[in-house]
């Protein structure tokens, strides 16, 4: 029995220490912060905990921000604030996709996919 408690007691600090990352693992990703009536706010590899902090403190702690231009209206009205998702960029004959110089810069969605 003595055994046992200390095992559990062990295997307890060393999940504390180390973040419980055995258990629990942060999904780092692109998520959705804003959905406005034709784009939507994208903030690049964050956690999902971090997904939910004011706009302000991610452009504080430098996290890349862009807004894409969403023009299939039926994909803008199923995706969600705080869906993780990863978008392609829609890119024209030459292969390039246009940045409009704005903060934060505007591109048109190509593909949207969402991730679980």
């Amino acid at each position: 029995m003595r055994k046992l408690v200390i095992g559990v007691t062990l295997l307890f600090l060393l999940c504390t220490l180390s973040g419980c990352e055995i258990f629990w693992k942060s999904e780092i990703g692109d998520y959705i912060l804003q959905k406005e009536k034709d784009r939507i706010l994208l903030a690049e590899n964050i956690s999902r905990e971090d997904a939910v902090h004011p706009f302000a403190d991610l452009r504080e702690k430098k996290v890349n921000l862009i807004h894409y231009i969403v023009e299939d209206s039926e994909l803008l009205e199923q995706l969600e604030v705080g869906d993780k998702v990863k978008v392609t960029p829609k890119v024209n004959e030459d292969g390039f996709y246009l940045v409009r110089q704005s903060d934060p810069p505007q591109i048109i969605a190509g593909k949207i996919e969402r991730e679980e």
